[in-house]
């Protein structure tokens, strides 16, 4: 029993790394912007332009800008052997076609199969991103290194 709890607790800063985290996109549209974070999981995926089209394709179905400067594109593919989260960051804000610019864009690939690791990682983390100081301080993060601490220690504090 203890081992299904302790597979089911994925932890969003584990799958972070600073290569995959870009803290000044120079995108301002959506589209742009995808293909800038999604860039970040490059070789990662097994056929790039695939996973492209099908965060796209899922972008289209339902927007994923949750509001307060936060979006969350995803898919469910198979082009992920596991799950795969990339970060961008905009000073400036992207249009996400909603009411107010998208400043952390937090892209998730997930394999098809890992549907209940995927469905608590994207809510884990949208209750996370809820936390308005959180917010401010991931905004304000100076590097890639202290972007993924903050994150760590929100998960840890219980506030997740």
């Amino acid at each position: 029993m203890s081992k299904t709890m302790k597979s089911s607790a994925v932890k969003i800063a584990a799958l972070l790394k600073p290569e995959v985290i870009n803290l000044n996109l120079q995108s301002q549209t959506k589209p742009e912007a995808l293909r800038e974070v999604a860039g970040l999981l490059g070789k990662r995926v097994a056929n790039f332009e695939v996973f492209f089209g099908e965060i796209l394709d899922r972008e289209r179905i339902s927007n994923t800008a949750l509001g307060h400067d936060v979006a969350i594109p995803h898919a469910r593919t198979e082009q992920c052997s596991e799950i795969l989260i990339a970060v961008g960051r905009s000073a400036a804000g992207v249009n996400f076609e909603g009411e107010s610019p998208v400043r952390l864009v937090f892209l998730i690939g997930t394999p098809k199969q890992m549907v209940a690791e995927y469905l608590r990682l994207v809510g884990n983390l949208a209750r996370l991103l809820r936390q308005d100081a959180l917010r401010e301080k991931l905004i304000t993060a100076p590097d890639a290194a202290t972007f993924i601490t903050l994150l760590e220690t929100a998960e840890t504090s219980g506030t997740a």
